[in-house]
């Protein structure tokens, strides 16, 4: 079977990939037929490696691309990416497997940074030696790495202050890590995440830092999983509420049922190795993108904008999403993570460009049309897969009481329905009123009509 009746033979048997609207068309034609290819051979979910790919290539970009969203709006490519699943459903192998090459390229510098570190110690032992400085003594040796996995607050500002290019946060058991550091830094990481995000400088001044830490351009990434029992905990510590949430892209595949494997020979290795070879070329060739910094310590940004069909596109989207929002004349079921979303957009659009360049598929020059389409049908995609875990984040986390008042009340329900479920629990009128607000905020029930509610989970 020759490489393109192997292709289109993987396309049909995953033909369900097109209906269920999981938008593999958005990466370059190789890396779609290496994504249906894993997915047959090595077992692993079709969404949950796309989401992968988009988050190592934007790790791989950090601050040597940005791009022009709007006038004098710049952004770089940073994203927060939690792939959320049951146990034994898969999610950390594809995470391996895209991250893999960025790990390479880490030990790769941490054995330079180690011979380095042996000269320097050296010469620092002959300086020592002699009664005047000799002048000879080499710079001290400084490792950049990319991958952030076991850190302090502090820790991960001075590992991103000897990186300017861009960190990733990689942490396997997400809400694990966030839970431990919190403890540690009573929210100062996530103070400190918010803050990175939206592109704005980061100042830190510690007791134990001899020289206080800016970082006038942060890049910093998150990528890791979570069982989808413990969603409510983001809802739980207050990262609705403080916005934090709002910054990230959920993976929820279409299917929680963990897939068969092929009653078939397994493949050989060697296939296996030649898409890892495949998928290194291209990160390596993105990672060679040039990052430099001028004698000011600012980022010599090379910023893309957007070619002027692709803006036109852009901006009818946004203000199309943005004019629903205008609809809605209760403040109370506006959800804030619409703001976001062209933002997320932008950055979406400026990965799939570098990686179709990167896979020899297009030119650097400026965000293209069909890159930015690509980007709204991934953030289409992410957004319904975070639509389809609100359940998680929100029923979980309902206080007893409140989820004993709601399960009192039918399908669809009045608000003197509500008033007497409550009273029935012990609930005042007034905390009856004010749980349908909560409850409408998390998607948990809509206000169909002034006085009507209808339950969404």
């Amino acid at each position: 079977m020759d490489a393109l009746e192997l292709c289109n033979s993987l396309r049909m048997e995953f033909e369900g990939v097109y209906e269920n609207k999981i938008p593999l068309d958005a990466l370059p034609a190789k890396l779609q037929d290496m994504v249906l290819a894993l997915a047959r051979q090595e077992n692993y979910s079709i969404e949950y490696t796309l989401a992968s790919l988009l988050v190592a290539a934007s790790t791989a970009i950090g601050n040597a691309v940005n791009i022009c969203i709007r006038g004098g709006w710049i952004s770089n490519a940073a994203m927060y990416m939690i792939l959320v699943g049951r146990p034994g459903m898969g999610k950390t192998p594809p995470l391996d497997f895209a991250f893999r090459p960025i790990r390479k390229h880490d030990a790769k510098a941490i054995r330079k940074f180690k011979d380095e570190m042996e000269h320097y110690n050296e010469a620092l032992e002959r300086q020592r030696g002699k009664k005047e400085d000799s002048g000879t003594l080499p710079p001290k040796p400084i490792l950049r790495r990319t991958i952030i996995s076991d850190f302090t607050p502090e820790a991960l500002i001075r590992a991103h202050d000897d990186n300017k290019r861009g960190v990733v946060l990689y942490v396997d058991e997400i809400m694990g890590m966030f839970n431990a550091v919190n403890q540690y830094s009573k929210g100062q990481l996530i103070e400190q995440l918010l803050t990175a995000f939206s592109g704005k400088a980061l100042d830190v001044s510690r007791c134990s830092m001899p020289v206080p830490i800016h970082i006038e351009n942060p890049f910093i990434n998150i990528v890791g999983t979570m069982q989808t029992i413990r969603m409510h905990e983001l809802i739980d510590k207050g990262y609705k509420a403080n916005g934090f949430l709002d910054r990230f892209l959920f993976a929820y595949p279409t299917s929680q049922e963990i897939a068969d494997w092929a009653d078939d020979e397994p493949s050989s290795s060697s296939s296996f190795d030649n898409y890892a070879a495949m998928w290194k070329s291209v990160i390596d060739k993105i990672l060679a993108l040039p990052y430099s910094v001028s004698e000011d310590d600012d980022a010599v940004q090379n910023i893309l904008k957007f070619s002027k069909d692709a803006s036109h596109y852009f901006t009818a989207w946004r203000n199309a999403a943005i004019g629903a929002i205008n609809e809605i004349k209760d403040d109370a079921l506006v959800d804030s993570r619409i703001m976001k979303t062209p933002m997320l957009v932008a950055r979406l659009a400026l990965v799939v460009q570098i990686l179709r360049w990167a896979c020899g598929e297009v030119h650097k020059d400026y965000v293209d049309i069909d890159s930015t389409k690509a980007a709204i049908r991934l953030s289409d995609y992410f957004e319904n897969c975070y639509t389809a875990i609100q359940k998680f984040m929100a029923m979980d986390g309902i206080e007893p009481q409140k989820k004993e008042f709601l399960n009192n009340v039918g399908k669809t329900f009045t608000t003197a329905d509500a008033i007497q479920a409550g009273k029935e629990v012990g609930l005042s009128e007034r905390s009856v009123m004010y749980a349908l607000v909560g409850l409408a905020t998390d998607k948990i029930i809509k206000k169909v009509k002034r006085g009507e509610y209808e339950k969404l989970q």
